[in-house]
């Protein structure tokens, strides 16, 4: 016999044996140790703050008349730790309790699932990128960073570099009679006979401007008059270049202009003009001058429309 000492007091009760222990409920083994105490159940109930009725619920094994199996569990460790008994024999005897071979079964996937984890090697997992992939990941963001910070400026130069290529490769390959300006004829004029009356040439022959060479690239040449019917009049003060696009995207000039060439024409509005080099050309539209100062961007190039 052993003295047994509690909340409740000190009192004698017998051990139980494993085989009674064995053939007994969770409820039996609570009982026992009550009464082994000599209390009363509503004793234990208000020590423990519960209502009387989940304690002869516990004690009666009715776990279904308690909220859930948890709470069986826990307030049945309440009742053990109050009278002084081991726990481990009444949990073992309530749902929720686990047995010998599931908690091996579990140790072992647990011990699975750790060593399938990928491992570390030095400090670096095995599933993280290469260094090159990393470097060309950086090296693209860097590429984006640039160009997202370079000026306007330079993207400019870049696009008149691109079309002076472009105009001197057409200007090669193509013949300068199919070119998309509209060329002005250059006018003949008569010439008066200034010599004596009978060296005078015969009446109605006129001497003419001579041609320029064919393969001389023409000139368009306008003059006052001529100049004041086009929409586009472009005066080349030194070399630069020109493209012309009218309403629907066809060009009407792609090309340079060589110094002191002139270049009228005329197409469906609005016309779309870019101009390279602009402090090197004069402009007339409708026959007024144009200043192009407040449509040049950096790098010289100048881009507006003709709407009327």
């Amino acid at each position: 016999m052993t003295e047994r000492v509690s909340e409740f007091g000190t009192s004698a009760a017998l051990p139980l044996a494993e085989g009674d222990v064995a053939q007994k409920t969770a409820g039996d083994m609570l009982r026992e140790a009550r009464e082994a105490h000599g209390l009363h159940i509503e004793m234990v109930a208000a020590a423990l703050k519960v209502p009387p009725q989940k304690l002869l619920a516990l004690e009666a094994d009715d776990i279904a008349s308690l909220p859930d199996p948890v709470f069986a569990r826990a307030l049945a460790s309440s009742v053990c730790r109050a009278l002084r008994i081991d726990p481990a024999p009444v949990l073992a005897k309530l749902p929720g309790a686990q047995r010998a071979p599931l908690a091996e079964t579990n140790r072992t996937l647990n011990a699975r699932v750790v060593s399938d984890t990928p491992r570390w090697n030095g400090g670096r997992s095995s599933g993280l990128p290469s260094r090159a992939l990393l470097a060309v990941v950086v090296l693209l963001l860097i590429g984006a960073g640039v160009l997202f910070w370079m000026p306007q400026s330079a993207f400019d130069q870049i696009g008149a570099s691109v079309a002076r290529l472009t105009a001197k490769s057409d200007a090669e390959s193509v013949p300068s009679a199919d070119q998309g300006g509209v060329s002005e004829p250059v006018p003949t004029q008569a010439v008066a006979p200034t010599g004596p009356a009978g060296a005078a040439p015969a009446a109605g022959v006129v001497a003419a401007v001579p041609a320029a060479p064919a393969s001389a690239p023409m000139v368009a040449v306008a003059n006052t008059s001529t100049a004041s019917s086009q929409q586009l009049v472009f005066v080349a003060r030194e070399e630069c270049w020109v493209t012309v696009t009218e309403a629907g995207g066809k060009q009407l000039l792609r090309r340079s202009l060589q110094v002191g060439e002139t270049v009228g024409l005329s197409g469906a509005l609005p016309l779309s003009v870019v101009v390279g080099r602009a402090s090197a050309v004069d402009v007339q539209v409708n026959g007024k001058p144009y200043d192009l100062k407040p449509v040049t961007r950096g790098g010289g190039v100048a881009r507006f429309e003709v709407k009327s």
